[in-house]
């Protein structure tokens, strides 16, 4: 479960012609702060999100790479694996209410804005072999870690700086896009009670945001008001360690994704209607490229057996997000986090607490049905800066399985709720800039249906199939 919104402001536009619309760097940022879902490091796949996440020390599928490498070396047949994922999000806001210039309360009726998506997560496809009859397996896996996708709109009233009356405005927001990573990954068998994995990743992303202002008259048309539009790429390049330690009745396992610093490039577009002749004014920037310093994970796991058919499992893991800037001398978005946009940053540092278990309910010669159930609390890196409270994510899953000889079907639920006291900015360069603070309950819901499918190929379809690759007949 990944996602988060990221339009940065518009440095390069930050001069004469913004400041006559009343509308200054930081308030662009306030733009992004407001347009972020869930943003959490996490692997793939519907058996281990089933069992809440928690699967750094079983690990024992096609899906390992994005949770423990060192996992893959309890692989025995090459298998090739995909993962489906249908996001359902909404978000709500009640009670948002403002002041006015003349001291009287703006108030908004409830709103929200509801997104819903479906795509694929995962791929991968894992070959095993054995050397000194000790298991080594070789594989490499697309994941998408962060869905960029949002849709919003809301109306809220702003005042003219002319004429000094109130009006109707309608703010739509759209976000597509997203960052995923390509890997590549080794997993090796040290001894029957250590495993050992080291993957290397590739982050690559594009994703495009737009924000329309528009004007609602009162015959409830709309008059095209101004357009804030950005698209944004990321390139980085960072390793992931793995260690599990097993035994019949208790496994460990630990993980350490490695800090790295990416490219993040991004290119801005501005347009809004001059206040006297009513012509279209369009502003770009070049392309600007940043250094953006990315922060390490390092994840713990233990899992318990107390029987063949039944395990439970626990998971935690910690990302420091304040860590997280824009290295740019000279600039002013030089030691900015990446979250709130400042460098005395209210960025809080995370850490997840995931449990699950699983049941196989069914066991036979060629069908297994495994049941599992789990519970996680997610807090995010994103902080309200006027309410100071933090997004904090509790929910919990569940997801079955159906075996059948080769292949393996997983289906899991999952369900996050989150609610705190935020606040809110409307943007209407139009008009004269912002409205004034509103202050209100933020209700978020986000609930995911993943299917995984494995296909495990017997060692000699494998043989035989690479046979034919590299050399023919």
């Amino acid at each position: 479960m990944s996602t988060f919104s990221r339009p940065l402001c518009l440095l390069a536009l930050a001069g004469a012609q913004i400041m006559a619309q009343s509308m200054g760097p930081e308030q662009f940022f306030t733009l992004a702060e407001q347009s972020r879902t869930a943003f959490t490091v996490l692997g793939a796949g519907a058996r281990a999100n089933g069992a809440g996440g928690a699967f750094i020390a079983v690990a024992d599928d096609a899906t390992a790479i994005s949770f423990n490498p060192a996992g893959l070396a309890n692989l025995l047949h090459p298998e090739c694996s995909m993962v489906m994922e249908q996001v359902d999000q909404e978000q709500h806001f009640s009670g948002l209410a403002s002041r006015s210039d003349s001291g009287e309360p703006v108030t908004y009726g409830d709103i929200g804005s509801a997104d819903h998506r479906a795509h694929p997560t995962f791929f991968s496809w894992a070959l095993p072999w054995k050397a000194d009859g000790k298991v080594r397996v070789f594989e490499i896996s697309y994941q998408r870690m962060f869905d960029m996708g949002h849709a919003s709109s809301v109306d809220y009233w702003a005042r003219d700086t002319e004429t000094g009356k109130l009006q109707l405005m309608d703010q739509t927001v759209s976000q597509t896009g997203g960052i995923g990573m390509y890997s590549a990954a080794l997993g090796a068998e040290l001894s029957p009670r250590f495993l050992l994995g080291a993957s290397i990743n590739l982050w690559r992303g594009t994703w495009a945001f737009n924000s329309v202002s528009s004007l609602v008259t009162s015959t409830s048309s709309t008059n095209y008001m101004s357009t804030l539009a950005q698209s944004s790429e990321f390139r980085g390049l960072n390793a992931n360690l793995g260690l599990l330690w097993r035994s019949e009745f208790v496994q460990v396992g630990l993980v350490y994704r490695t800090p790295f610093t990416a490219d993040y490039t991004f290119e801005n577009h501005y347009s809004y209607p001059d206040s006297v002749s009513g012509q279209l004014l369009q502003l770009s920037s070049s392309r600007t490229t940043y250094s953006l310093r990315w922060p390490e994970t390092f994840g713990w796991g233990i899992a318990i057996h107390p029987s063949p058919r039944f395990h439970l499992a626990v998971d935690s893991s910690r990302t420091p997000w304040s860590r997280s800037h824009f290295v740019a001398p000279g600039s002013s978005m030089d030691g900015v986090n990446f979250f709130d946009f400042q460098r005395d940053t209210t960025t809080q540092n995370v850490t997840d607490l995931r449990a699950g278990c699983e049941w196989v309910a069914w066991l036979g010669d060629r069908m297994v049905v495994p049941l599992r159930f789990g519970l996680f609390r997610e807090p995010q890196p994103i902080v309200d800066t006027r309410t100071l409270q933090q997004r904090i994510y509790h929910g919990f899953t569940a997801g079955l399985g159906l075996k059948f000889g080769s292949v393996v079907l997983d289906l899991a639920y999952h369900d996050a709720r989150s609610h705190r006291d935020v606040s809110r900015y409307t943007a209407d360069a139009p008009t004269g800039g912002f409205s004034q603070v509103s202050f209100g309950r933020e209700n978020l819901t986000d609930r995911r249906f993943i299917l995984s499918f494995i296909a495990r190929v017997p060692d000699d379809g494998m043989k035989q199939a690479l046979s034919w690759f590299f050399i023919g007949g």
